[in-house]
């Protein structure tokens, strides 16, 4: 069982002892395509990236990343990944330039090549100022943004984005939209999570809305609100008493398709 697509989900279960976390989720990255995955807290997401990424392994179902079997060929598979997890990886004993340049060299990338790969990401995400300094020195919003710096070091065929802009300012929110945007011209498929409904709407061109381990339903946003709210405009209460009207997004759909009492019908 072969994919044509860099990543690639099939059938992905994922049980720990009579609980499971996901359940028989299917969905395809085509290069150059954002993809995003949506839902609440406990809904399963983090539990598929660290199965993409072969730290857990799969109850059911297969994974490939670039052909690759993640199961079978976990260490080809992970040669064409980059990820930026939720929580904080970084290793704070290393300076922010040899933290790049280390983490190329698990990828096989030579000592010039890392250095200048390195440089290039630094300036890329207004890091290159803090190049000598310990990571630990960082502020939460610089460490996130090494993060996904480093994710992106070795030109990943797939990237995975867990919650990237979660303590970034606007302005850094926007510039890391703008290396989302190059890497998707690269031919990158990129698999995003965010709680930020508007950053979902303005980056993908599909969302998949998981809840409860299970995909309730898929397709661009444009799609999925045309379906799912039966008005262009809704009206919304901001102070009792006072309404006003705005157009449909796709905050309306997740939260009516993951059962909040803010849905919108």
């Amino acid at each position: 069982m072969l994919s044509s697509f860099p990543l690639s989900v099939s059938h992905l279960t994922k049980r720990y002892a009579d609980f499971e976390a996901v359940s028989d989720i299917s969905f395809e990255v085509a290069g150059g395509e954002c993809f995003g995955l949506l839902g609440p807290n406990g809904a399963g997401k983090s539990t598929t990236i660290q199965c993409i990424s072969g730290f857990y392994p799969a109850t059911n179902g297969h994974i490939f990343l670039n052909g690759h079997d993640v199961s079978l060929e976990p260490k080809l598979a992970r040669q064409s990944l980059g990820v930026c997890s939720q929580e904080e990886t970084l290793d704070s004993d290393f300076t922010v330039f040899d933290q790049l340049a280390r983490h190329a060299s698990y990828f096989r990338m030579g000592r010039t090549a890392s250095a200048e790969r390195a440089r290039r990401l630094l300036d890329e995400f207004g890091l290159a100022d803090k190049a000598k300094a310990p990571v630990e020195n960082l502020s939460g919003g610089l460490k996130r943004r090494l993060q996904v710096a480093r994710a992106l070091i070795a030109f990943p065929a797939v990237l995975v984005l867990d919650e990237p802009t979660v303590g970034l300012d606007p302005d850094a929110r926007r510039m890391l939209w703008e290396v989302l945007g190059r890497e998707r011209e690269r031919g990158a498929a990129i698999l995003l999570c965010t709680h930020y409904m508007d950053e979902a709407e303005r980056l993908c061109d599909r969302v998949a809305i998981l809840h409860k381990g299970r995909i309730i339903d898929a397709d661009s946003p444009a799609n999925l609100i045309s379906r799912h709210i039966s008005r262009e405009t809704v009206e919304e209460e901001v102070r009792p008493g006072v309404y006003w009207k705005r157009r449909a997004n796709l905050e309306d759909v997740y939260l009516k398709l993951t059962g909040s009492r803010l849905g919108v019908a």
